[in-house]
């Protein structure tokens, strides 16, 4: 009886061996495949433009240098992104192009600056322009919040001489709303409420000079104050980007 009792014992200690041994295999293959995927596509940076930074500095960095050997497909890799925009850029550079697809330029600036659009909870958009000379092309880089850290997703080039009639490096119809914002958006600065690839819901805060014009329903124009703007008015928007959001240049009040 004792033999018999001992030899269940054993099986019963064989059974918890193999069962925690498999448990062991399977983690460590589904962490295994974790930390590829999250390596491969998803540097943690906590700040949309510093993610955009991780690709644009050294992108910058080999296109001046004339003395090192950059490999831009190691830059790509190396910059947080999602698959389907590292394999599109890496299509794009593999060929010929006249202008730089990543920086949307014809010519390397000497500088650059990345200057923010609108942040929410889960996307972001920053645009990149060239310092030190006035050119009208420039980069709009949307991202991602992904594991709690930005990714870009998308790079679209923005170019004067493609599209000559848009006069205003940002321009939409949306309506303006201020008191009912919650945070993270200001509640004591105006914004712009409008709907970008047919995804209603962007903001963008609205910033004023002596230069802004409105232009009320009865076609009247005027210099813009705060003050004379009407919550939940329909508006077509024409500004120039700035670092805090839109200058105003022309708002038309429908």
């Amino acid at each position: 009886m004792n033999m018999k009792i001992q030899k269940i014992l054993v099986l019963i200690l064989i059974a918890i061996i193999l069962l925690f041994v498999g448990w062991k295999l399977i983690n460590n293959g589904s962490d295994g495949q974790q930390k590829e995927e999250v390596s491969e596509t998803n540097k943690i940076v906590d700040d949309p433009i510093d993610a955009t930074m991780e690709l644009y500095t050294p992108w910058l960095t080999a296109l001046q240098s004339t003395t090192t050997e950059y490999s831009k497909t190691d830059i790509l890799k190396d910059a947080p992104m999602t698959s389907e925009l590292r394999a599109r850029l890496n299509s794009q550079i593999s060929e010929p192009q006249e202008k730089d697809p990543i920086l949307c330029l014809l010519e390397v600036p000497e500088r650059i600056g990345v200057k923010p659009i609108y942040k929410n909870e889960t996307e972001a958009q920053v645009v990149v322009v060239a310092r030190g000379n006035k050119v009208p092309e420039q980069a709009l880089v949307t991202l991602q919040l992904v594991n709690k850290g930005w990714i870009l997703s998308n790079i679209e080039c923005s170019n004067g001489e493609v599209a000559p009639e848009r006069e205003f490096s940002f321009e939409n119809e949306g309506f303006l709303l201020r008191s009912s914002l919650k945070p993270p958006l200001d509640s004591g600065k105006w914004h712009l409420i409008y709907t970008r690839d047919d995804v209603p819901g962007y903001a963008v805060p609205l910033l004023f000079d002596g230069s802004s014009t409105c232009v009320a329903a009865d076609g009247s124009e005027s210099v813009c104050t705060p003050e004379s703007l009407s919550e939940a008015s329909k508006v077509l928007l024409k500004a120039d980007m700035q670092e805090a959001g839109a200058l105003v240049k022309r708002l038309e009040i429908e």
